[in-house]
């Protein structure tokens, strides 16, 4: 029984370790890493002292493309690690330095096949008249001196050669012919750009269909779909230009809907990719559409099928209890401007209102085939993205992310404040006055401003004037009109004194004595015209 319970016991403790470091951290398959109080002294020597013991595995990758689906617009670069088909090293005793045997070539071609592209020199060693190099064309055969086309495919070289020299005994005296391989059958590496179809087009594949693998995955079935051909090459794939992406951003946000995000070049092949685009606006006159063709339906977050576990990041990112004083510190340190994250979409889709619960963000993201496809999903604490200039958990986003911001309970007074420094939120909202007002046309103005900040930059209402209608698209789409009492001493937010978004439309009706006026002034008018033309002759 003693025993029983230190069992459980021990098994308690390493549930709790496993909760309290690796399960909070998890976002996506990689960690996010805790934010450190960089304005502290005793902590600044506590990251001086890490950084002093890190281990080398600190350089390895750390695979935040592991995810990446390839699809149309996206550019490869596959390299390939050609190996001769067949090629084995041979064993040799390095530790002996008397061992001569070192000097003999590492590996032997003994089961090695000849195919297509492998060139030949051979060596006739008594008629040297008749040595030739030939390359193995795509039928597998080469020209060679008296016999014209032979096929030799699929041959050794102690097969092709004990076949030669009986074949050439019908011109020659006892033939003596060796064969040395002078060329393999490598693939060249390169950079190979996805189609409209999600096709590229390989060296002896040929049309290669990639739509929805990852870099890895590509990598691995290519290496076995070359081996079909007897050529053994690793291949190495990376991303040498990303697609543009398109975000669905949902729920309490200042303009929901999706967005598009610009492609990028990787710096190591801007000068290759230019070459390859260039030569395809030659070879398809300009028709080659490198923009993503997948749609994704417009609809609430909700509304998606999801099957997957739910991974949860820390929501405190603070170091012994020690907060960054927000107000005092606002810069921000994002990360390169091409790579799009969690903040570029916010900023695209408007900015965050005084409800947005930043500590926790929903992302919705799609698996590779090789993960099981579907879906996985992702919470995200983003506050301390306003709160600590800490850009820890502002994760790059792919094509097809869908992002859900919940709602607050109540409004935070500080928070569009803070967003608008940290650059989440604009500074300015763009709305158009019209109607019985002073100055008609677009106003500027500072983000949850209200309808008397437009009514006032716009100049004064005219007399005689009646409600005011506000136009706008709500985030479900559809179109609200909406006659309001306007008070200009009303409480902000309020019924009659209502916030007003950007791309609202607003207008200042009549009032009944309004256009009472103007209908007297209409029918009125012609007479007042037929009186001072009979003044004027009188």
């Amino acid at each position: 029984m003693f025993r029983k319970n230190i069992s459980l016991t021990k098994k308690l403790v390493i549930l709790n370790i496993l909760s309290n470091t690796l399960i909070p951290n998890l976002v996506f398959g990689y960690p996010i890493q805790k934010s450190e109080n960089i304005f502290n002294t005793t902590n600044n020597e506590s990251i001086t002292k890490k950084i002093n013991t890190l281990d080398i595995e600190y350089l390895n990758s750390k695979r935040t493309l592991a995810e990446y689906i390839i699809d149309t617009g996206d550019a490869l670069y596959i390299e390939f690690e050609n190996k001769p088909g067949g090629l084995k090293e041979k064993n040799v005793n390095l530790r002996d330095p008397n061992n001569v045997s070192y000097l003999n070539p590492k590996t032997n071609l003994d089961n090695y096949l000849l195919d297509e592209n492998d060139s030949i020199f051979i060596n006739f060693l008594k008629t040297p008249e008749l040595n030739t190099t030939v390359t193995v064309d795509k039928e597998g055969e080469v020209n060679l001196p008296r016999i014209k086309t032979t096929y030799i495919r699929g041959l050794t070289i102690d097969q092709l050669s004990n076949l030669l020299e009986s074949r050439y005994k019908e011109f020659l005296i006892d033939p003596e012919i060796e064969i040395e391989i002078s060329k393999f059958k490598f693939i060249s590496s390169g950079v190979y750009q996805v189609d409209l179809e999600g096709e590229m087009f390989l060296p002896l594949i040929r049309e290669t269909f990639v739509r929805g693998l990852t870099p890895i995955e590509l990598s691995n079935l290519l290496e076995k779909r070359y081996s079909e051909f007897g050529i053994s090459a690793k291949t190495t794939v990376k991303v040498a230009r990303f697609k543009p992406i398109r975000v669905l951003v949902d729920g309490e946000i200042r303009s929901p809907g999706i967005y598009e995000f610009p492609g990028y070049t990787v710096g190591d092949f801007i000068s290759t990719i230019d070459e390859v685009d260039e030569n395809e606006r030659v070879n398809e006159k300009g028709n080659q559409n490198t923009f993503l063709e997948n749609e994704i339906k417009k609809t609430s977050i909700n509304e998606f099928n999801i099957d997957l576990d739910e991974e949860v990041t820390p929501t405190n990112n603070n170091i012994d209890g020690q907060v960054n004083n927000a107000n005092n510190n606002f810069e921000v340190k994002r990360p390169i401007n091409k790579i799009t994250t969690i903040s570029n979409a916010i900023l695209k889709a408007g900015g965050i209102t005084s409800r947005t619960d930043l500590s926790r963000i929903q992302i919705i993201r799609d698996l590779p085939i090789g993960s099981g496809g579907g879906k996985k999903r992702a919470f995200i604490d983003f506050s301390s993205y306003i709160n600590d200039s800490d850009t820890s958990n502002d994760i790059r986003l792919f094509d097809g992310d869908r992002i859900f911001f919940s709602r607050l309970s109540e409004a935070s007074k500080d928070q569009i404040p803070k967003s608008i420094l940290s650059g989440l939120s604009p500074k300015f909202i763009s709305v158009n006055v019209n109607g019985r007002i002073e100055n008609r046309g677009n106003v500027l103005l500072p983000l949850e401003a209200t309808l008397s900040d437009a009514i006032n930059l716009s100049g004064p209402i005219k007399p005689l004037s009646g409600k005011i209608v506000l136009i706008r698209y709500n985030k479900d789409g559809t179109v609200l009109k909406k006659d309001i009492s306007y008070a200009a001493n009303a409480k902000r937010g309020t019924e009659r004194n209502p916030f007003v978004l950007d791309g609202d439309l607003i207008t200042v009706k009549n009032s009944v004595l309004g256009k009472s006026t103007g209908i007297i002034k209409e029918i009125t008018a012609p007479f007042i015209g037929i009186y001072s033309t009979l003044e004027l002759i009188d």
